[in-house]
Formats: structure tokens, sequence, C-alpha cells
């Protein structure tokens, strides 16, 4: 008996710690939720007593709701406090170190993860199939599963659901135009998911042309294990066009660009392949482990004339020359992320590491020449055989808050192979530009290798095949990136929230205020070995810049100046996405 008198309290006052001293999350239901829980789920939401958020929300740490939390349709990020019940339908709940929910946790339609020091006191219920319903008049209704409409081009299979999908991008570029994507996605429910992509890759240079050879497709298959979404593995095959890298710029940047000034800030080659891959999400640890293997063959695509509003008399920049072949190699990625918030990070630190290792097949670059008339006909010159190669690359960045109005900003990143031998120029790396360094002209740091145009034969089919202008490298076999930025806010500010809600406890997230940002940059490239005895690199010295920038949300204004190597003055500048 004094056993029990002792044990009892002692597990009363264990059970709400148990989760942050790490025992097992529940596992997520397979199934549709009992009728019980959909009508649960629909009194909280039509609850005049429930604070009820729209899409995705966060709530930041030492930020205290009183009272029930629901959240329909998106994500949920809680580092701070509820003090009732919390209910995620259609979305899945993460909780950071710190965040605390005082009453029962229900999660309908996606999964829960909580890192080490989060706490629940109530009981978890996590449910993965999906939460089906409408809205009338503001008052959100279940839909029985017989009267689901899915929607345009979608059906439902039971065990999932089963869509045509038309995507468009990720870039319109020289190279395609604009690339579009139709085919059908297809994804099970349950608390381990299996998702399917075939889809068939439409080029708008190619126009009514449905030849085999004009398409691309892209297919996955995604199978999830471990059954809390915490693992996954997969195939891909492929046939697209790749950029070599972003330099710095987003997909949308980079199309604006295309489209409406003709400058392409991208290079790109042809890849056609597979690979089988297995990812990797602990559940308690921000990070992301992706290790594959990958089969291949690399092309030089030609450059085709896509329709833009600049003048067409304007020239396109030419590619650089890709090596070809057949390439096998295995990948390693690894993203490790503790920032306070993944769009908008003011706190914190986050690494990308990225490794690959050729293990089979050999690449060659194409004959180039000075003069176009040494490539007519079929001479069927290669030059020598590219070494095998061993790449690493790395992103380090730290964001730290000085002040509640001001954080400065470092990032060091680095990109090349690991050996002494040179890598094939899809592999290589450029610095210079608006994305890197703005106050120096693109690919200014790419030691010599775009230095003199040649003319090569290109193109992935004999129909496309011809002569073009081109550069018969990409740029350097290593460069380092140092950049940081010191930001503050304007004493300017706007709330789009009605003035009746000023005392609700999260209009504070709501508030938009422009800020300002001065920042400085420094880079240079090395080379390693020749690939070709016509074109002489040498390694780019180091290059530096200052600058200063007005910018409200993702859109900036910037102005950068250069402070070595002056071959161009002040430069303005415009991004729609941050700097990093």
């Amino acid at each position: 008996m004094s056993v029990r008198r002792f044990l009892l309290p002692l597990l009363a006052i264990l059970a709400p710690v148990s989760y942050p001293l790490g025992a097992q999350l529940p596992e997520a239901a397979a199934g549709p939720p009992p009728s019980s829980v959909i009508q649960e789920v629909i009194e909280t939401l039509n609850s005049a007593e429930v604070l009820r958020l729209p899409g995705g929300a966060r709530i930041p740490e030492g930020t205290r709701v009183e009272g029930s939390v629901a959240v329909l349709g998106g994500e949920v990020e809680l580092q701070g406090e509820v003090t009732g019940n919390l209910l995620v339908a259609n979305g899945d709940l993460r909780m950071r170190t710190g965040a605390r929910v005082g009453g029962d946790v229900l999660v309908v339609g996606g999964a829960l993860q909580m890192d080490p020091g989060a706490t629940i006191t109530g009981v978890s219920r996590i449910f993965a199939y999906p939460f089906r319903y409408r809205t009338r008049a503001g008052v959100v209704e279940a839909i029985p599963d017989g009267d689901f409409a899915p929607g345009f081009l979608a059906s439902d299979l039971g065990f999932g659901q089963a869509r045509v999908t038309i995507r468009a991008g990720p870039t319109y570029n020289r190279v395609e135009g604009l690339p579009v994507r139709i085919g059908p996605v297809i994804q099970t429910v349950g608390s381990n998911p299996l998702s399917m992509e075939a889809l068939a890759i439409w080029r708008s240079v190619s126009g009514l042309n449905l030849e085999s050879d004009r398409l691309g497709y892209a297919f996955l298959l995604d199978q999830g294990l471990g059954g809390r979404g915490t693992a996954s593995i997969g195939a891909t095959a492929f046939r697209e066009v790749a950029a070599i890298e972003n330099r710095g710029m987003g997909d949308l940047e980079s199309s604006l660009s295309t489209f409406f000034l003709r400058r392409d800030l991208r290079d790109f080659y042809e890849r056609e392949g597979w690979t089988a891959f297995l990812d990797l999400r602990p559940a308690r640890i921000p990070l992301n482990l992706t290790v594959a293997y990958r089969e291949e063959e690399n092309r030089t695509p030609a450059v085709h004339d896509p329709w833009t509003l600049r003048s067409s008399d304007h020239a396109w920049r030419p590619l650089s020359l890709a090596g070809e072949g057949t390439v096998r190699s295995v990948e390693a990625d690894l993203h490790w992320d503790q920032t306070d918030n993944a769009l908008d990070p003011s706190d914190g630190w986050s690494l990308d590491l990225r490794f690959s290792r050729q293990v089979g097949g050999a690449l060659r670059l194409p004959q180039f020449s000075l003069d176009p008339s040494a490539l007519e006909g079929d001479s069927g010159d290669w030059g020598p055989e590219l070494p095998t190669f061993t790449r690493g690359a790395f992103d380090l960045r730290r964001y730290a808050r000085v002040s509640p109005t001001s954080r400065l900003n470092l990032r060091v990143a680095g990109a090349g192979t690991l050996t002494s031998s040179p890598l094939p120029p899809q592999l290589q790396s450029a610095l210079g530009g608006e994305g890197t360094l703005p106050g120096h002209p693109r690919f200014s740091v790419s030691c010599g290798a775009r230095s003199t145009v040649y003319q090569a034969s290109t193109g992935a089919d004999e129909a496309a095949e011809q002569i073009q202008p081109v550069f018969p490298l990409y740029g350097c076999d290593r460069t380092l990136l140092f950049q940081a930025e010191f930001q503050g806010f304007l004493p300017i500010s706007w709330n789009p929230v009605p003035d009746e809600w000023e005392d609700a406890e999260l209009s504070s997230l709501f508030e938009l205020r422009p800020a300002w940002e001065i920042f400085f940059n420094a880079g240079r490239g090395w080379v390693r070995g020749d690939l070709a005895e016509e074109v002489a690199r040498n390694d780019s010295p180091t290059r530096a810049d200052v600058g200063a920038g007005i910018f409200f949300g993702p859109f900036g204004l910037y102005w950068s100046y250069p402070l070595n190597r002056r071959d161009q003055e002040l430069n303005f500048f415009v991004r729609l996405q941050r700097r990093f």
C-alpha cells in the first residue's frame, strides 16, 4: 500500500513533463478520423470562444495566448504559449523549444513535431487523413466522404487523391523559353504516404512541335518511412534543362530579367538520367539529410530566341560549354536550420553542406574554335577526358538580433573541388553581380574562363544542333564568398489589422515596417589545373564592395559601390527577395 501511495503522486507529477523528457510522440492514426473527432473539429472551429486563425500561423517566443486556438489550412509554428487547447486542421504543428500548450492538442490532416523542451500538458491526438470541409456564411461544415468533390482535374481514390497539375518554371530562360510541366500527381494518406508525379515538360521555344526529342520529362516516386514523416525513400527520372548555379538570384528575379530586359542571369546544361535517394528528417532535430546515387548524361544545349519585351536585336549572352557524356556519382546534402523563422530569420544559425563524387562514366569537352569554319562537317573531334571530380560546397549563416529593432547577419559560403583536379564546367562557380558582389560586374570572379568567346557545335539533337558562340568554361574551380549586413527598422509602420483588433494577442504579427541595411561583400576564386590549353585561366583576386538599401518585406532598393578594381561606378538595383 505504501508503494502505491508513493507511485500515484509521482506519476501525476511526471505526466505533464513526459514529452520534454524525450518520450515518443503519438503515432499518426491511419485512415479517416472517427465521426466524434470530426464533430469536435467542427465545433471548435465554429466556437465563438476559440481564437480561429485561417492559414498558417506563427506564435513567437514570449507570446502568451489566453484560451484555445484553432488553425485551419496551414502549418503552425509554436514558440510561445497557448494556455488552452490547440487544434490544427490540414496542416503540421511544429513546437519549438520552450513552446507550451496548457490543454489538449489535436492535429487532423497533418503531423506533430516537437523540439526538446516543448511541453503539452494534456492529451495529443494525431490524424494524418485530411479534414474535408466547406465554408458557408463563415461557418465551417464537414463534407461526408460520399459528397466530397476534390476539385478541377482531381479525383478521390479513397486511399488518397489523384490530380492533374500544370506548373510553369522554374525559370523563363534563353534555352527553353517557358518550360511548362503537366501530368498526373498521386498522393496517398496515412502515416507513410506515397507520392508519385509523372510530368511531361513542354518548352515554349518548341512551339507546336511535340516530337519526343523536343520534350522533357520529370518522374518522382517518394515513399514515406517511419510513420511520422521522418524519412522517405524514392527515385527520380528526368530529361531537363538545369541551371549551373543560381548566382544568388531567385527564380522569379531571373525570369523577369530574361523576359523584360532580355538578360538571362544564369547558364544551363541539359541532363537526362535517374537518381535513387534516401531522405532523413529527424523529428526532434532541425536537420534534413539526403543521400543519393545519380546516373545521367550531360549535354550542352543550344541558345534559342524566346520572346522578350526588349528588342530582339540585343544578342543573348553566350552559354558556357558543359562536359558531355555519361557520369555516375554519389551525393549527400545536409541542411541544418536553427533559425527562429525559415522565411524571415532574425536569430539563429543555418548550415548547408553538399558533397558529390564521381564513381563512374566519363565527361569530355566538345570541340571549340575561334574559326567557325573549322567546325563545319562531322569532324567527331573531342577534347581529352575530363578528370574525375570530387566537389563540396557549404553555406554557413548567422542571424543575430542586436536589439528589438536591429540585427546583424553574417554569411560565409564556398564551393569547389576537394582535390587538386579541376571541375567540369557545369560544376564550376563564379561570383559577381547583384546576387553575390553587386558592386562588381556579373562574372567578374570567373578566373578568366569567360575572357574569350569561341564557336562550338551545340544542341541536344541533330535538329537543334548549330554552331553558336560559347564560353569554353564557366568559372573557377573554387570560390569563397563573405557577406555581412546590419539591418534596422525605419520609424514608420503600418498595420492592416482593423482598429477593433488592436488589442488582439497576435495583432503585432501583421505589422508592416520598412527597414534599412548597410552591407559588405568580399569574394575570390581559384583554379586547379587546366581543362583546355586554349583557355588561359588564373586565380581571380579578391573583390569587395559596400552598399546600402531600403526594403519593405522582400522588395528592396539597393546601392552598391566597389572598394577595389573599380570597373563600374555606383550600381543601383532592385531585389524581389532578401540578399540572404
